[in-house]
């Protein structure tokens, strides 16, 4: 991710936190760097603010446009996302027969989701649940 920020060891960073987000952003002043094995400490103070728990998963989202990532700890994706029951109780399967129509248009596009791409079996889930 900083490969595509352009991001080396010792780059200069500010931190800061907006609606239960970390954002962070290169900074030629910036109070933070990152080490020499580009790794970035969020300091406590801001992990409580966020409501970030240790070892909790997060989801990082890089802006080069911006030179900054944003930072969303579970809490804040679980408020922001749809309702996942929700989600789950509307889908419908991808590449079944919609209706018996009889092999139209729409049975066609719905047959064609069927080439999606499946995780390999025995590759890493989403993981659920908050840590911290």
């Amino acid at each position: 991710m900083f490969d595509v920020l352009g991001w080396e060891a010792g780059t200069r960073i500010d931190i800061a936190v907006h609606a239960g987000t970390v954002v962070v952003r290169r900074a030629r002043g910036g109070e933070y760097r990152l080490n020499a094995r580009r790794l970035l400490h969020i300091p406590v103070a801001v992990r409580r603010w966020c409501c970030l728990g240790e070892r909790e998963l997060v989801l990082v989202r890089a802006v080069p446009e911006l030179s900054a990532l944003v930072i969303c700890g579970q809490e804040r994706l679980d408020r922001a996302l749809p309702d996942p029951r929700r989600l789950v109780d509307a889908a419908r399967a991808v590449g079944v027969h919609v209706g018996g129509s009889g092999g139209g248009s729409s049975d066609r596009a719905v047959q064609a989701g069927g080439a999606v791409s499946r995780p390999a079996a025995g590759s890493a889930g989403s993981g659920s649940g908050r840590r911290g």
